[in-house]
């Protein structure tokens, strides 16, 4: 099975500088449809609050995920390996999955975290518009400017 966690802030929805109302959101009918057309469950996996990622989640419109592990409902925060564990166990186990076969795909802005989820064995995502496709960090697997242009490639993408 394969599974797409998501950091929310500075990899889903990035905040304008300067801003000062960061709740002042509108939907994205673009990124709706590339969430809507994932081929894989999806989780959000977020140091900010729940009710933060669920204010931010339904001001874009982005209905599909099947959780959110956020720092008050999960006892450790990103990039404690406990955290990880965490939530590889609570979404496996909500799955009743018991296939070793699985794939998680993680979605971050933070290479502390990226290099955690690597040492996880999950396949790494970095999300951000100072990424530079040259680099090389070995805990990257794939790195993009920005999550349109992310979800577009990795959504085709065969794991298996």
């Amino acid at each position: 099975m394969i599974y797409f966690i998501f950091d929310l802030d500075d990899t889903i929805i990035i905040h304008p500088p300067n801003n000062s109302d960061m709740y002042d959101i509108i939907p994205d009918p673009y990124l709706i449809n590339l969430f809507d057309n994932l081929r894989y469950k999806s989780y959000i996996f977020t140091n900010g609050t729940n009710d933060h990622a669920e204010l931010i989640i339904d001001k874009m419109q982005l209905f599909n995920f099947k959780k959110i592990f956020a720092r008050d409902t999960i006892p450790f925060m990103k990039p404690d390996i406990k955290s990880f564990n965490f939530v590889q166990n609570n979404i496996l186990n909500s799955d009743y999955n018991n296939d070793n076969n699985n794939t998680f795909i993680f979605f971050d802005d933070l290479l502390e975290n990226l290099k955690m989820a690597k040492n996880m064995g999950w396949y790494t995502v970095w999300i951000s518009p100072r990424f530079n496709s040259s680099s090389n960090f070995d805990f990257i697997d794939n790195s993009y400017p920005n999550i349109y242009d992310a979800l577009h490639k990795i959504n085709n993408i065969r794991f298996y």
